[in-house]
């Protein structure tokens, strides 16, 4: 009899929350498997951009309300997985942990993507009033139970990673991939004078104290902010409502490589994050982003972020919560080229020798080489 050929495995990412255009499910953890030679199917969210088509098979779900969503829309978010008949089912969101008791009774190897730290991030929600904390401080820690049945954990940090049994998690930074673009980027200081942010617009991460800081004695002239991302209106008319607005050119919600596109044309990047313990700990991807476009940054005064920045010499940190502060770091960058021009160089340095996707992909492979092999 001829020898037929097997079939590859199929795998399936789920979220309800995320849109399919996501760095890190998409464009990072699901194309890095389709190379491995696995069959890819994405379940998740309809997406406000365009996105780049891979060789992922892509199933889009509509967009609901945040109750909607925990409720139909997690459960339509598996029933719509289970249709791909995959054998192993990689899970990015904690409304959809209690299905993983379900899929594993059901013979399928489950993968849950800790993102974010939960029981600390979902304490600085600004939806999430006083009186409920300790109500959500036990759904918080019921989600990591369930997420400790799956067969094996993906973290995003080292911190995250301590919730679970050590055997059964990895941690997959969520760095970036480098680009041709980026290695062909022209010098930081044949750019315009631009500051850039990429990412959510959001008061907790720093939004007013960047738009303030424009609007600063100490700002330097000729300088101004490319801002990128989504922004709730009521933060909107805040902002533009300060002195420093005028400085702004806002770009709304760009597609992944546009918004990349963007850094290319920047000297300083910022990421002034405000002090909650989930941000404290965490990694943002736009600081890396930025690393890889030769960018230097202006960040958050945090113990973790500090030692990173010292150790590359590859930006500044500051109080972030001083517009002044973050002026003044800006100006410091406008009148010494040669600082910036190191930092830039570190910069782009430390995101080609270690701070990229290409070292992290490895280790996503071998978490699916032992969960394929089980």
């Amino acid at each position: 009899m001829a020898n037929r050929e097997l079939a590859p495995t199929k795998i399936v990412h789920v979220s309800s929350v995320h849109p399919w255009t996501d760095n890190r499910i998409h464009y990072r953890e699901c194309v890095s498997l389709s190379k491995m030679g696995y069959r890819v199917f994405l379940v998740a969210v309809a997406s406000d951009v365009e996105g780049q088509s891979t060789d992922v098979s892509v199933i889009q779900l509509p967009r609901l309300s945040r109750l909607r969503r925990v409720t139909i829309g997690s459960v339509r978010a598996i029933r719509t997985a289970l249709k791909t008949r995959a054998t192993i089912f990689h899970l990015h969101d904690p409304e959809l942990v209690w299905a993983i008791p379900l899929l594993r009774l059901m013979g399928k190897r489950v993968i849950y993507d800790a993102h974010e730290d939960l029981p600390v991030q979902i304490l600085n929600k600004p939806y999430v009033r006083a009186s409920a904390r300790p109500i959500m401080r036990c759904v918080a820690q019921l989600v990591i139970s369930l997420a400790r049945l799956s067969t094996h954990v993906v973290s995003a940090t080292e911190t995250i990673a301590a919730r679970f049994p050590s055997e059964r998690v990895s941690v997959v930074h969520n760095y970036p991939p480098l680009r041709d673009a980026e290695a062909a980027a022209v010098s930081v200081l044949d750019r315009g004078n631009s500051l850039v942010y990429i990412g959510g617009i959001a008061e907790l991460r720093g939004a007013v104290q960047m738009v303030d800081a424009l609007g600063k004695e100490e700002f330097p002239d000729g300088w101004a902010l490319d801002l990128a991302g989504t922004m709730p209106e009521s933060l909107q008319t805040r902002l533009k409502a300060s002195e420093g607005w005028g400085r702004v050119r806002f770009h709304g919600q760009l597609p992944p490589d546009r918004a990349r596109d963007l850094l290319l044309a920047a000297r300083v990047g910022l990421v002034v994050l405000q002090d909650t313990e989930a941000y404290r700990e965490s990694l943002p991807t736009k600081m890396f982003e930025y690393f890889a476009a030769g960018v230097p940054v202006i960040a958050s005064d945090f113990p973790l972020w500090n030692t990173l920045i010292e150790e590359f010499d590859c930006g500044v940190t500051v109080d972030q919560t001083s517009p002044s502060a973050i002026a003044s770091a800006v100006a410091r960058y406008a009148n010494d080229p040669e600082l910036l021009q190191r930092h830039s160089t570190n910069a782009r340095r430390v995101a080609v020798e270690m701070l990229n996707w290409a070292s992290e992909e490895p280790t996503l492979q071998a978490v699916y080489r032992r969960v394929s092999s089980r």
